[in-house]
């Protein structure tokens, strides 16, 4: 596993979703004495939600086997999970709450924002090689 082939988006992202794993299996409620851990609520969604974006993420960079360029429906998914994720965590947050909910929140609020950057930088390189077509073929051929 090649973790130098993750950007800065990525990696804000790949760490957010193991908070949220870890987090599905801590208190989300505790209220005199009694406390509810994630996975016997929604957490078990948002845990379902990570553990895809991970196999997203693994899958479309390359960390495992040949190197790839995630293209923009999987950047578009990541998006869409984390604010599923994101959202599960506001939704559900109550005077109750506990460290795995608090967790469960900001981390899905991270990944929104690493995807909304990878997004953000990939569309940035797709206008500059619209630019300036010829510039990768120079550099290729300057190469050889």
């Amino acid at each position: 596993m090649n973790l130098g082939r993750l950007n800065l988006p990525q990696r804000i992202s790949g760490v957010a979703m193991l908070v949220v794993i870890l987090a599905g299996f801590l208190p989300w409620v505790s209220f005199l004495g009694v406390t509810l851990i994630g996975i016997r609520g929604d957490g078990v969604l948002t845990t379902g939600f990570a553990a895809a974006g991970i196999v997203i993420l693994v899958w479309t960079t390359g960390l495992v086997g040949a190197p790839r360029t995630p293209g923009r429906v999987s950047q578009v998914a990541l998006l869409v999970l984390a604010s599923l994720v994101a959202l599960v965590g506001l939704l559900d947050m109550n005077g109750a709450a506990a460290i795995g909910l608090y967790l469960t929140m900001f981390a899905g609020i991270a990944w929104v924002i690493g995807a909304v950057w990878q997004l953000t930088l990939s569309r940035q390189a797709q206008k500059e090689r619209a630019a300036d077509p010829g510039m990768e073929v120079g550099h290729k051929a300057e190469e050889k």
